[in-house]
Protein backbone atom coordinates (compact mmCIF):
# COMPACT_ATOMS: atom_id res chain seq x y z
CA UNK A 1 0.00 0.00 0.00
CA UNK A 2 3.04 2.39 0.84
CA UNK A 3 4.65 1.67 -2.40
CA UNK A 4 0.95 2.87 -4.28
CA UNK A 5 0.73 5.93 -2.75
CA UNK A 6 4.58 6.30 -3.15
CA UNK A 7 3.78 5.99 -7.38
CA UNK A 8 0.49 8.00 -7.19
CA UNK A 9 2.89 10.82 -5.74
CA UNK A 10 5.33 10.78 -8.22
CA UNK A 11 2.88 10.76 -10.85
CA UNK A 12 0.83 13.68 -9.31
CA UNK A 13 4.03 15.66 -9.12
CA UNK A 14 5.38 14.82 -12.85
CA UNK A 15 1.71 15.87 -13.87
CA UNK A 16 1.66 18.76 -12.01
CA UNK A 17 5.06 19.72 -13.13
CA UNK A 18 3.97 19.26 -16.75
CA UNK A 19 0.86 21.07 -16.39
CA UNK A 20 3.26 24.60 -14.60
CA UNK A 21 5.18 24.26 -17.93
CA UNK A 22 1.84 24.62 -20.19
CA UNK A 23 0.70 27.58 -18.32
CA UNK A 24 1.52 30.93 -19.62
CA UNK A 25 3.68 33.44 -17.21
CA UNK A 26 1.55 36.77 -18.02
CA UNK A 27 3.80 38.40 -15.68
CA UNK A 28 6.89 38.13 -18.07
CA UNK A 29 5.16 39.80 -21.09
CA UNK A 30 6.92 42.18 -22.31
CA UNK A 31 4.35 44.62 -22.66
CA UNK A 32 2.87 44.08 -19.48
CA UNK A 33 6.23 44.55 -17.85
CA UNK A 34 7.13 48.00 -19.28
CA UNK A 35 3.91 49.83 -18.85
CA UNK A 36 3.63 48.30 -14.92
CA UNK A 37 6.44 49.11 -14.17
CA UNK A 38 7.25 52.53 -16.08
CA UNK A 39 5.04 55.02 -14.42
CA UNK A 40 3.36 57.29 -16.79
CA UNK A 41 5.24 60.29 -17.40
CA UNK A 42 3.40 63.22 -17.69
CA UNK A 43 4.66 66.13 -19.68
CA UNK A 44 5.97 69.12 -16.58
CA UNK A 45 4.13 72.58 -17.72
CA UNK A 46 4.71 75.68 -15.50
CA UNK A 47 1.53 77.17 -14.11
CA UNK A 48 1.63 80.76 -12.40
CA UNK A 49 -0.26 81.54 -9.81
CA UNK A 50 -2.95 82.95 -11.03
CA UNK A 51 -3.37 80.24 -13.60
CA UNK A 52 -3.84 78.02 -10.49
CA UNK A 53 -6.61 79.55 -9.00
CA UNK A 54 -8.52 79.94 -12.39
CA UNK A 55 -10.40 77.18 -14.36
CA UNK A 56 -9.46 73.65 -13.77
CA UNK A 57 -10.84 72.97 -17.30
CA UNK A 58 -9.09 75.45 -18.44
CA UNK A 59 -5.74 73.78 -16.90
CA UNK A 60 -6.23 70.15 -18.15
CA UNK A 61 -6.34 71.38 -21.58
CA UNK A 62 -2.92 72.65 -21.47
CA UNK A 63 -1.85 68.82 -21.94
CA UNK A 64 -0.74 67.27 -25.01
CA UNK A 65 -3.53 65.27 -26.04
CA UNK A 66 -2.06 63.23 -28.55
CA UNK A 67 -0.23 62.17 -25.63
CA UNK A 68 -2.65 61.05 -23.30
CA UNK A 69 -4.23 59.28 -26.39
CA UNK A 70 -1.45 57.20 -26.64
CA UNK A 71 -1.42 56.25 -23.29
CA UNK A 72 -4.50 55.21 -22.37
CA UNK A 73 -4.45 52.90 -25.86
CA UNK A 74 -1.68 51.15 -24.17
CA UNK A 75 -3.40 50.67 -21.09
CA UNK A 76 -6.37 49.10 -23.34
CA UNK A 77 -4.12 46.64 -24.50
CA UNK A 78 -2.92 46.05 -21.56
CA UNK A 79 -6.21 45.22 -19.52
CA UNK A 80 -7.20 43.27 -22.90
CA UNK A 81 -3.66 41.26 -23.05
CA UNK A 82 -4.21 40.47 -18.87
CA UNK A 83 -8.14 39.07 -19.55
CA UNK A 84 -6.96 36.35 -22.35
CA UNK A 85 -4.35 35.57 -20.36
CA UNK A 86 -6.80 34.89 -17.48
CA UNK A 87 -8.79 32.88 -19.26
CA UNK A 88 -6.33 30.78 -20.62
CA UNK A 89 -5.18 30.16 -16.73
CA UNK A 90 -8.64 29.54 -15.84
CA UNK A 91 -9.16 26.76 -18.47
CA UNK A 92 -5.64 24.66 -17.25
CA UNK A 93 -7.36 25.22 -13.55
CA UNK A 94 -10.45 23.69 -14.35
CA UNK A 95 -8.30 20.68 -16.59
CA UNK A 96 -5.74 20.40 -14.37
CA UNK A 97 -8.67 20.43 -11.20
CA UNK A 98 -10.90 17.30 -13.53
CA UNK A 99 -7.62 15.27 -13.52
CA UNK A 100 -7.12 15.67 -9.52
CA UNK A 101 -10.60 14.68 -8.76
CA UNK A 102 -10.28 11.62 -11.65
CA UNK A 103 -6.58 10.37 -9.64
CA UNK A 104 -8.49 10.82 -6.30
CA UNK A 105 -11.45 8.58 -7.45
CA UNK A 106 -8.82 5.91 -8.95
CA UNK A 107 -6.92 6.18 -5.65
CA UNK A 108 -10.11 5.62 -3.73
CA UNK A 109 -10.84 2.29 -5.55
CA UNK A 110 -7.22 1.53 -4.70
CA UNK A 111 -8.15 2.10 -0.83
CA UNK A 112 -11.06 -0.15 -1.37
CA UNK A 113 -9.21 -2.96 -2.79
CA UNK A 114 -7.12 -4.52 0.03
CA UNK A 115 -4.41 -6.45 -2.60
CA UNK A 116 -3.66 -5.42 -6.17
CA UNK A 117 -4.12 -7.95 -9.27
CA UNK A 118 -1.71 -9.32 -11.30
CA UNK A 119 -1.58 -6.24 -14.09
CA UNK A 120 -1.34 -3.77 -10.86
CA UNK A 121 1.78 -5.64 -9.59
CA UNK A 122 3.31 -6.08 -12.87
CA UNK A 123 2.73 -2.78 -13.33
CA UNK A 124 4.08 -1.19 -10.15
CA UNK A 125 7.32 -3.96 -10.63
CA UNK A 126 8.14 -2.09 -14.19
CA UNK A 127 7.54 1.09 -12.64
CA UNK A 128 9.86 -0.01 -9.52
CA UNK A 129 12.18 -1.49 -12.12
CA UNK A 130 12.91 1.92 -14.09
CA UNK A 131 12.74 3.68 -10.61
CA UNK A 132 16.45 1.73 -9.80
CA UNK A 133 17.42 2.44 -13.44
CA UNK A 134 16.75 6.01 -13.28
CA UNK A 135 18.70 5.26 -9.81
CA UNK A 136 21.83 3.74 -11.51
CA UNK A 137 21.70 6.13 -14.39
CA UNK A 138 21.71 8.85 -12.10
CA UNK A 139 24.81 6.93 -10.18
CA UNK A 140 26.22 6.16 -13.55
CA UNK A 141 26.11 10.48 -14.90
CA UNK A 142 27.60 11.49 -11.62
CA UNK A 143 30.44 8.51 -11.85
CA UNK A 144 30.44 9.95 -15.72
CA UNK A 145 30.45 13.16 -14.60
CA UNK A 146 33.60 12.74 -12.10
CA UNK A 147 35.38 11.28 -14.37
CA UNK A 148 34.81 13.65 -17.19
CA UNK A 149 36.14 15.86 -15.19
CA UNK A 150 39.07 14.19 -13.84
CA UNK A 151 39.55 13.20 -17.53
CA UNK A 152 39.49 17.25 -18.03
CA UNK A 153 41.65 17.74 -15.10
CA UNK A 154 43.82 15.72 -16.41
CA UNK A 155 43.61 16.58 -20.11
CA UNK A 156 44.44 20.18 -18.85
CA UNK A 157 47.72 18.76 -17.55
CA UNK A 158 48.86 16.66 -20.12
CA UNK A 159 48.09 19.66 -22.27
CA UNK A 160 50.31 22.08 -19.86
CA UNK A 161 52.60 19.56 -19.70
CA UNK A 162 52.53 18.64 -23.53
CA UNK A 163 53.10 22.59 -24.09
CA UNK A 164 56.32 22.89 -21.95
CA UNK A 165 57.39 20.22 -23.76
CA UNK A 166 56.83 21.74 -27.45
CA UNK A 167 58.26 24.76 -26.44
CA UNK A 168 61.48 23.19 -25.11
CA UNK A 169 61.45 21.02 -28.34
CA UNK A 170 60.62 24.54 -30.16
CA UNK A 171 63.68 25.70 -28.80
CA UNK A 172 66.03 22.54 -29.42
CA UNK A 173 64.64 22.73 -33.17
CA UNK A 174 65.53 26.53 -33.09
CA UNK A 175 68.93 25.87 -31.89
CA UNK A 176 69.48 23.14 -34.29
CA UNK A 177 68.55 24.88 -37.16
CA UNK A 178 70.84 27.64 -36.20
CA UNK A 179 73.16 24.55 -35.62
CA UNK A 180 71.66 23.73 -39.71
CA UNK A 181 72.69 27.33 -40.80
CA UNK A 182 76.51 27.26 -39.34
CA UNK A 183 76.90 24.32 -40.82
CA UNK A 184 75.10 25.33 -44.25
CA UNK A 185 77.29 28.35 -43.99
CA UNK A 186 80.23 26.43 -43.49
CA UNK A 187 79.42 23.78 -45.99
CA UNK A 188 78.92 27.37 -48.93
CA UNK A 189 82.47 28.47 -47.85
CA UNK A 190 84.29 24.93 -48.59
CA UNK A 191 82.42 24.43 -51.47
CA UNK A 192 83.05 27.96 -52.60
CA UNK A 193 87.08 26.72 -51.67
CA UNK A 194 86.42 23.45 -53.54
CA UNK A 195 85.52 25.27 -56.68
CA UNK A 196 88.13 27.99 -56.37
CA UNK A 197 90.80 24.77 -56.02
CA UNK A 198 89.31 23.17 -58.68
CA UNK A 199 89.66 25.55 -60.97
CA UNK A 200 93.35 26.45 -60.11
CA UNK A 201 93.56 22.92 -60.26
CA UNK A 202 92.30 23.00 -63.97
CA UNK A 203 94.26 25.80 -64.86
CA UNK A 204 97.63 23.98 -63.60
CA UNK A 205 96.31 20.40 -64.80
CA UNK A 206 98.90 18.67 -67.25
CA UNK A 207 98.36 19.53 -71.05
CA UNK A 208 100.39 19.13 -73.61
CA UNK A 209 101.00 21.12 -77.38
CA UNK A 210 102.25 17.81 -78.92
CA UNK A 211 105.66 18.68 -78.73
CA UNK A 212 108.69 19.56 -76.95
CA UNK A 213 108.15 23.51 -76.20
CA UNK A 214 110.33 25.77 -78.30
CA UNK A 215 109.42 29.13 -77.02
CA UNK A 216 108.28 30.92 -74.01
CA UNK A 217 105.15 31.24 -75.81
CA UNK A 218 104.79 27.37 -75.81
CA UNK A 219 105.49 27.05 -72.29
CA UNK A 220 102.31 29.29 -71.42
CA UNK A 221 100.40 27.24 -73.02
CA UNK A 222 100.91 24.19 -71.69
CA UNK A 223 100.22 25.90 -68.36
CA UNK A 224 103.43 27.78 -67.49
CA UNK A 225 102.41 31.07 -65.26
CA UNK A 226 105.30 32.54 -62.98
CA UNK A 227 107.87 33.73 -65.01
CA UNK A 228 112.04 32.58 -64.38
CA UNK A 229 114.20 30.60 -66.53
CA UNK A 230 113.53 27.53 -68.93
CA UNK A 231 114.96 25.07 -70.60
CA UNK A 232 113.62 25.13 -74.56
CA UNK A 233 114.01 23.28 -77.89
CA UNK A 234 116.21 24.94 -80.36
CA UNK A 235 116.80 24.02 -83.44
CA UNK A 236 119.52 21.16 -82.72
CA UNK A 237 120.39 21.99 -79.13
CA UNK A 238 119.01 22.84 -75.37
CA UNK A 239 118.23 26.65 -74.58
CA UNK A 240 118.18 28.35 -71.82
CA UNK A 241 115.58 31.60 -72.07
CA UNK A 242 114.42 33.35 -69.42
CA UNK A 243 110.42 33.74 -69.75
CA UNK A 244 108.17 37.06 -68.60
CA UNK A 245 104.71 36.21 -68.89
CA UNK A 246 103.43 39.83 -67.14
CA UNK A 247 104.39 40.74 -70.43
CA UNK A 248 102.66 40.01 -73.99
CA UNK A 249 103.73 37.57 -76.90
CA UNK A 250 105.04 40.56 -79.03
CA UNK A 251 106.58 42.39 -76.79
CA UNK A 252 110.68 42.18 -76.97
CA UNK A 253 111.05 41.33 -73.14
CA UNK A 254 108.81 38.42 -73.16
CA UNK A 255 111.23 36.00 -73.93
CA UNK A 256 115.42 36.20 -73.88
CA UNK A 257 117.39 33.72 -74.66
CA UNK A 258 121.03 33.34 -72.02
CA UNK A 259 122.30 30.22 -73.56
CA UNK A 260 123.06 26.89 -74.37
CA UNK A 261 122.10 23.70 -71.93
CA UNK A 262 125.24 21.40 -72.04
CA UNK A 263 122.74 18.13 -72.30
CA UNK A 264 123.98 15.15 -73.20
CA UNK A 265 121.79 11.68 -73.59
CA UNK A 266 124.80 10.08 -72.26
CA UNK A 267 128.53 10.71 -71.82
CA UNK A 268 131.12 10.08 -75.26
CA UNK A 269 135.27 10.34 -74.83
CA UNK A 270 138.34 8.15 -74.45
CA UNK A 271 141.62 8.36 -74.36
CA UNK A 272 144.34 5.87 -76.54
CA UNK A 273 147.85 4.54 -76.03
CA UNK A 274 150.61 2.48 -77.88
CA UNK A 275 153.16 0.65 -75.84
CA UNK A 276 155.15 0.24 -78.94
CA UNK A 277 156.52 1.73 -82.10
CA UNK A 278 154.85 1.65 -85.33
CA UNK A 279 156.08 1.60 -88.98
CA UNK A 280 153.41 0.36 -91.40
CA UNK A 281 153.06 3.11 -93.75
CA UNK A 282 149.89 3.99 -95.21
CA UNK A 283 147.38 1.91 -92.74
CA UNK A 284 145.56 3.26 -89.86
CA UNK A 285 147.62 3.51 -86.27
CA UNK A 286 146.56 0.68 -83.80
CA UNK A 287 146.33 1.00 -79.97
CA UNK A 288 146.96 -1.58 -77.48
CA UNK A 289 145.76 0.13 -74.35
CA UNK A 290 142.25 2.55 -73.87
CA UNK A 291 142.37 3.78 -70.52
CA UNK A 292 138.85 5.34 -70.74
CA UNK A 293 136.41 4.10 -73.79
CA UNK A 294 132.51 5.64 -72.45
CA UNK A 295 130.28 5.39 -74.92
CA UNK A 296 132.32 2.34 -76.32
CA UNK A 297 132.86 4.35 -79.67
CA UNK A 298 136.71 3.57 -79.51
CA UNK A 299 138.15 0.39 -80.60
CA UNK A 300 141.72 -0.80 -80.26
CA UNK A 301 141.90 -1.04 -83.97
CA UNK A 302 141.96 2.60 -84.23
CA UNK A 303 138.77 3.50 -85.70
CA UNK A 304 136.41 5.63 -83.71
CA UNK A 305 132.27 5.05 -84.60
CA UNK A 306 130.47 8.16 -83.84
CA UNK A 307 127.44 7.31 -81.23
CA UNK A 308 125.35 10.23 -81.70
CA UNK A 309 125.16 13.22 -83.32
CA UNK A 310 127.06 16.42 -82.11
CA UNK A 311 130.11 18.10 -81.79
CA UNK A 312 133.26 15.77 -80.96
CA UNK A 313 136.80 17.28 -79.99
CA UNK A 314 139.93 14.93 -81.05
CA UNK A 315 143.68 15.38 -80.02
CA UNK A 316 146.59 13.18 -81.30
CA UNK A 317 150.21 13.52 -80.22
CA UNK A 318 153.66 11.27 -81.09
CA UNK A 319 157.11 11.29 -81.18
CA UNK A 320 158.85 10.65 -84.19
CA UNK A 321 161.82 8.12 -85.30
CA UNK A 322 165.35 9.15 -85.11
CA UNK A 323 166.27 10.18 -88.76
CA UNK A 324 162.93 9.95 -90.32
CA UNK A 325 160.39 12.54 -90.61
CA UNK A 326 157.20 11.37 -89.17
CA UNK A 327 153.93 12.07 -90.54
CA UNK A 328 150.11 11.29 -89.49
CA UNK A 329 147.29 12.22 -91.10
CA UNK A 330 143.35 11.94 -89.25
CA UNK A 331 140.65 11.11 -91.93
CA UNK A 332 136.84 11.44 -91.82
CA UNK A 333 134.58 8.93 -93.60
CA UNK A 334 130.58 9.90 -93.34
CA UNK A 335 127.49 8.21 -94.81
CA UNK A 336 128.10 10.18 -98.33
CA UNK A 337 131.55 11.06 -98.39
CA UNK A 338 134.50 7.90 -98.31
CA UNK A 339 137.92 9.16 -96.09
CA UNK A 340 138.86 12.05 -96.09
CA UNK A 341 141.68 14.20 -94.52
CA UNK A 342 140.93 16.13 -91.64
CA UNK A 343 144.28 17.49 -90.86
CA UNK A 344 148.56 16.16 -90.86
CA UNK A 345 150.61 16.60 -87.71
CA UNK A 346 154.57 16.04 -88.75
CA UNK A 347 157.70 14.95 -86.09
CA UNK A 348 161.43 16.19 -87.13
CA UNK A 349 164.59 13.90 -87.15
CA UNK A 350 165.54 14.33 -83.96
CA UNK A 351 162.66 12.81 -82.10
CA UNK A 352 160.54 16.09 -81.94
CA UNK A 353 156.96 16.18 -80.71
CA UNK A 354 154.15 16.37 -83.27
CA UNK A 355 150.02 17.13 -82.46
CA UNK A 356 147.15 17.08 -84.10
CA UNK A 357 143.51 18.40 -83.01
CA UNK A 358 140.46 18.83 -84.68
CA UNK A 359 137.10 19.64 -83.48
CA UNK A 360 134.05 18.08 -85.83
CA UNK A 361 129.97 18.32 -85.86
CA UNK A 362 129.61 14.70 -86.59
CA UNK A 363 126.88 12.63 -87.72
CA UNK A 364 125.71 9.37 -86.13
CA UNK A 365 127.55 6.42 -87.55
CA UNK A 366 130.29 8.94 -88.93
CA UNK A 367 134.19 7.48 -88.32
CA UNK A 368 137.51 8.97 -87.55
CA UNK A 369 140.98 7.44 -87.76
CA UNK A 370 144.72 8.05 -87.84
CA UNK A 371 146.99 6.72 -90.74
CA UNK A 372 150.76 6.97 -90.63
CA UNK A 373 152.03 8.08 -94.25
CA UNK A 374 155.31 7.98 -94.21
CA UNK A 375 158.40 7.80 -91.38
CA UNK A 376 157.77 5.84 -87.88
CA UNK A 377 156.48 6.69 -84.07
CA UNK A 378 158.66 6.23 -81.20
CA UNK A 379 156.64 4.73 -78.36
CA UNK A 380 157.08 2.00 -75.56
CA UNK A 381 156.47 1.89 -72.17
CA UNK A 382 156.32 5.45 -71.63
CA UNK A 383 153.61 5.80 -73.77
CA UNK A 384 154.46 8.91 -76.15
CA UNK A 385 151.43 8.72 -78.31
CA UNK A 386 148.23 9.75 -77.11
CA UNK A 387 145.02 9.94 -79.03
CA UNK A 388 141.80 11.74 -77.34
CA UNK A 389 138.28 11.71 -77.95
CA UNK A 390 135.05 13.94 -76.05
CA UNK A 391 131.54 14.89 -76.89
CA UNK A 392 131.56 18.06 -76.16
CA UNK A 393 127.52 18.91 -77.23
CA UNK A 394 125.11 16.61 -78.40
CA UNK A 395 122.79 17.69 -81.17
CA UNK A 396 119.10 16.60 -79.11
CA UNK A 397 116.62 16.18 -82.11
CA UNK A 398 113.10 17.16 -81.58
Amino acid sequence: MKQTIILIFVSLTAYGLSASDQQPTTWTNPYFYYHYNTPLDLPTQKVSTDEKAGNQQQLFTNYNDHSMQNTLGSHVVLLTTCLRDLKTTKADLVHTHSEVETVKKELNKLKENSQFNSTSIQILANAMATVENLKKEMITKTDLAHTTQRLDETHASRVESLKKELKSSQAKMETMLNVVESVKTEFTHVLSSFEAMKKELNANAASSIGRMPKSCDDLQKIGHRKSGLFSVMGDKTVDNVYCDFTKTINDTGFQKVIGHVDVKTSSVYFHAQRSSPYTTRNTVIPFDLLRLNVGNAMSVTGIFVTPKPGKYLFIYSGIGEIHVVARVEMQLKTATVDWSRIGQAYGGITHQTFSLQANLELAKGDQIRLMLLEGAILDNENHYTNFIGQLLEEEILP
